[in-house]
């Protein structure tokens, strides 16, 4: 219901502000790494040669988890990320690195991967379309694992707490400017459901909040504080 509340905002309402609007190029990096809105990777791939290098905080009533993570374009085409989550507090865990990588097919598709390293986390794929500069992104997916005891995804949709994660996923992005330098941001992640701003200073550092609704995994509201920075 949230979903579809969204998307008839964004195709009724916003429609006609995101077609008038401009905005710096939208290469941030998203909280797993690759390009995009905040949770989704985008259409988007970063310049030839460039890269954003990226931080955030995340968690409810404190920080429970940081991460680290720096996106690379070697071609006009593809690019490469890699992330490194670490626990905050009472989240000890030792999570090892993700890898991911993005390859833009044409203006209105791209395919995408996210490879967790991690021990019990599945990896993902998905086939992504909409609008060119992020203004809309829709995408669909699949989790899979080379280990059955595998459970979890970054991705995907959670029957329940104690449930694995969904094998098929479906992703949105979306994109409205308030000005030529901040935009809210709109994910659906499968579980994860995110409403964000987004403020650029210029062309190479920019500021971003997140507010996670609850879900079937975080009963409680969840925020992420971050920057990314271009070189």
């Amino acid at each position: 219901m949230r979903l579809l509340l969204v998307l008839s905002l964004l195709c009724g309402f916003a429609w006609p502000v995101l077609a008038a609007s401009s905005a710096l190029a939208p290469y941030d990096a998203t909280l797993y790494g690759l390009s995009g809105t905040m949770l989704v990777p985008g259409l988007e791939v970063l310049p030839r040669g460039a890269g954003r290098a990226a931080m955030h905080l995340t968690g409810g009533d404190a920080v429970d988890q940081g991460s680290f993570k720096g996106v690379f374009s070697f071609s006009d085409d593809t690019e490469v990320a890699i992330m490194k989550r670490f626990g905050v507090g009472d989240d000890q865990f030792a999570y090892d690195p993700i890898l991911a990588a993005k390859y833009k097919v044409r203006p209105s598709l791209a395919v995408a991967a996210i490879i967790d390293t991690t021990a019990g986390y599945k990896d993902s794929v998905m086939l992504l379309s909409g609008t060119p500069g992020n203004r809309v992104v829709l995408g669909l997916g699949a989790n899979f694992a080379f280990d059955g005891d595998e459970r979890h995804a970054h991705f995907g949709r959670y029957p329940d707490r104690l449930s694995p994660v969904d094998n098929l996923f479906f992703v949105f992005g979306g994109r409205l400017n308030l000005d030529q330098d901040t935009e809210v941001t709109m994910d659906y992640a499968g579980n994860d459901f995110l409403v964000g701003l987004r403020h650029r200073f210029d062309q190479n550092l920019a500021f971003d909040f997140g507010y996670f609704l609850p879900d079937r995994l975080h009963p409680s509201s969840r925020f992420s504080l971050g920057a990314t920075f271009g070189f």
